[in-house]
């Protein structure tokens, strides 16, 4: 009996002299060491991330200096500016960040958020051409644009002089901008290519303040909520400087002033003063996101920027039944997508595609997502439209879908992301094609080995050393995310008891016992074997231990991840 189908892998222990010379608990060495940190000092820096040491120079992008020069110049000259962001909490923190930065300097800025529906990712001649009827001189792109070439000279055209900033993966042939800042890009010496689409805006404005373009009443970790809002919903890396601004992020939402970070705080049932990386990803960036899938992504940026708490409610209610009905078509497409995977034999394919006109382009990334969780192969969905068709793929770690679209790009109309998420639009003719392509390439590239999922087991426990000091050692890796997970932990041969499904029979409660040590536990989605446990309560447990609070009182939990019998040591 096993819980999911994965081949568990357990890391080895760090060396004993690392640990000795590190001198904190031998666990959290053992998970520094694992990191990759093997030096006790960039041990300590990786846990202390420190604001005022821990941020790089920002002139070492490539481009930085003249996008700071230009913007400087516009300030000065008292120019229209406009920043064109994406739809996504990444894209809308980026904007409402660019925006109140270069304000409180001085500068005339819009924001232009395109509708997902009607205009699509990325640039559109359209808009362009509006923007430049209205007087703007200076456009500056945040988190797309990269993949824009014909965009971008129609805009010089015009006679706009382009910024772009994007941390996607950058194309052969760059855009015409009067300069791209992309830490990604060829010759870019910068030594942290992880920021996303806010964290490069962030850089941005550091730059501008060294060209002695200050905002007025406004430090530089005033926006950091922002940052950290955006790069946690775009899973930014949380390592190296992700790590410093995402925890100095936090601090900066915890003691937010926003109106609407406090409305949307308070709609989304949080307590203020107890955010986290976790409540970002699943509690507050789906709420703003859920504007740019099914409504207008500029509702979530006036709800970040409004300075009226009465406005802020409005939006953030207006948001969360944005993001039930999100969350009910998700459920619903998701059927149609499970259906699709079942016909022709797609569930044994390599690599799944998919495509039906009832998909919606606002949730079809969520759907490619949950299916690379129940299959643990690359997926692509596609809302099919009569003529042209808008694509999302999700890939599993290790394997880079963005370098297979580079292998068919002449089939696409335009397409953009990195490896582990991309989006495209392509001519409906084309989509059989495309699925033969992948398809062909998936088999050449992926093997059989990367098509089963692994739970790393980052060390084994005993019950008995589960404590409030050890939980305490732990919290000093957070914020958790991306490229530095919440530990796995694994204690063998425990004895369940008392297994029950909770009322609607999709998550399990029981107690788990080794010797005099009792602890409670909770699987989600892990329902359905509460029955089997009762018939087999010897079993070998992966976790993660958080706390629990209930009633006023504080306990440790255990978060099951997987279970086999005890002693097993192969799937079965």
């Amino acid at each position: 009996m096993s819980a999911r189908r994965q081949r568990w892998e357990i890391r080895p222990a760090a060396p004993a002299a690392f640990v000795e010379q590190l001198g904190l608990h031998p666990l959290l060495a053992t998970l520094l060491y694992q990191r990759g940190l093997h030096e006790p000092a960039t041990a300590r820096a990786f846990l202390t991330a420190d604001y005022n040491t821990g941020l790089h120079n920002p002139f070492t992008m490539r481009g930085m200096a003249d996008a700071a020069g230009r913007i400087a110049e516009a300030i000065e000259r008292d120019e229209l500016m406009a920043v064109y962001g994406d739809f996504d909490v990444d894209g809308i923190t980026a904007v409402a960040l660019l925006t109140q930065a270069i304000s409180a300097m001085g500068g005339r800025i819009r924001p232009y958020i395109p509708h997902r529906a009607r205009e699509g990712y990325g640039l559109n001649n359209l808009a362009i051409g509006q923007l430049a009827a209205d007087g703007v001189r200076l456009l500056i792109t945040v988190d797309c644009g990269i993949s824009n070439y014909a965009e971008v000279a129609e805009a010089n055209r015009l006679g706009l002089d382009v910024i772009v900033t994007d941390h996607h993966h950058p194309p052969t042939t760059l855009p015409p901008a009067l300069t791209v800042v992309n830490p990604r890009q060829p010759d870019c010496a910068y030594p942290f290519k992880g920021l996303v689409g806010v964290g490069i805006a962030f850089k941005l404005v550091q730059a501008l303040a060294r060209y002695g373009k200050r905002p007025a009443n406004l430090r530089g970790r005033d926006l950091l909520d922002l940052v950290a809002l955006g790069t946690v919903a775009d899973m930014g890396p949380l390592y190296d400087e992700n790590r410093v601004l995402v925890r100095a992020g936090l601090i900066a939402l915890n003691e937010s002033s926003r109106p609407g970070i406090q409305a949307l705080v308070a709609a989304a049932g949080l307590t203020p003063g107890m955010i986290d990386s976790g409540a970002i990803a699943f509690a507050l960036a789906p709420r703003l996101n859920a504007a740019g899938r099914l409504a207008d992504a500029r509702r979530a940026y006036e709800l970040l920027l409004t300075t009226d708490r009465t406005k802020a409610d409005v939006l953030a209610a207006e948001l969360n039944a944005t993001n039930r009905e999100r969350q009910s078509l998700t459920r619903q497409l998701q059927t149609t997508a499970e259906a699709l995977v079942s016909q022709h034999g797609r569930a044994d394919h390599p690599l799944i595609v998919i495509a039906h006109p009832s998909f919606n382009a606002g949730v079809i990334g969520l759907v490619a997502a949950r299916l690379v969780e129940t299959y643990h192969r690359p997926v692509v969905v596609i809302e099919q439209g009569e003529e042209t068709s808008r694509g999302s793929a999700r890939s599993i770690p290790g394997f880079s879908i963005i370098d297979l679209f580079d292998e068919c790009a002449e089939l696409f109309v335009r397409y953009g992301g990195h490896a582990a998420a991309a989006g495209f639009t392509i001519a409906t003719p084309q989509i059989a094609i495309l699925e033969q392509r992948l398809l062909a390439l998936g088999r050449q590239r992926l093997s059989a080995e990367q098509l089963v999922p692994r739970l790393l087991i980052d060390a084994v426990v005993p019950l008995s050393d589960i404590s409030w000091e050890l939980y305490t050692a732990l919290h000093w890796l957070e914020p958790f995310g991306q490229g530095n997970p919440q530990p796995v932990l694994m204690t063998p041969n425990v004895t369940v008891i008392d297994p029950q499904p909770t009322s609607d029979g999709s998550h399990l409660r029981m107690r788990v016992r080794v010797g005099d040590t009792v602890l409670d536990a909770i699987g989600f989605h892990f329902g359905r074997f509460a029955e089997p446990l009762r018939r087999h309560s010897q079993i070998d447990l992966a976790y993660q231990l958080e706390a629990d609070e209930w009633n006023g009182q504080r306990r440790l939990r255990l978060l099951v991840r997987d279970f086999r019998r005890a002693g097993q040591t192969e799937m079965s």
